[in-house]
């Protein structure tokens, strides 16, 4: 049986536990007071953490249905829908440049791995401690 201030400090330490992890995205890093999560810009991640460590940089070439949105014409109803699967079964192929940021933050700190799409972070990993870069 769990005394009452055995009770209230574990659902305090529980609660506090909660806020810490939802105060920071699951994907996100901070640098200097200011956050970087996915969708921020490569020049904005350069200005608020630095030059990384390492860079990787290398061109993937990805295949899908073009976006195309066409108004709908009640008029031409049967003509709007052939050209509507006429366009979509074509395929494009789009060169996307991916960019991998390692930062070294030092050996009490864990490093991370930012992905860049296009410009783009588009992914952040944590991995194992950092080393004194002396």
């Amino acid at each position: 049986m769990i005394s009452g201030n055995a009770r209230k400090n574990l659902i305090r330490y529980s609660l506090l536990t909660i806020l810490l992890v939802a105060a920071e995205p699951a994907l996100a890093l901070r640098c200097g007071g200011k956050l970087v999560n996915e969708g921020t810009v490569q020049s904005k991640v350069l200005r608020f953490c630095g030059e990384p460590t390492a860079v990787q940089i290398r061109s993937v070439y990805r295949s899908g249905f073009p976006s195309i949105h066409l108004s709908h014409d009640s008029a031409r109803n049967d003509r709007f829908l052939h050209e509507r699967e006429l366009l979509f079964a074509d395929r494009v192929t789009v060169e996307v440049v991916v960019e991998e940021w390692t930062y070294n933050f030092g050996p009490h700190r864990l490093m991370r791995l930012i992905r860049f799409e296009n410009g783009i972070v588009t992914g952040i990993r944590q991995l194992g401690y950092g080393y004194r870069a002396d």
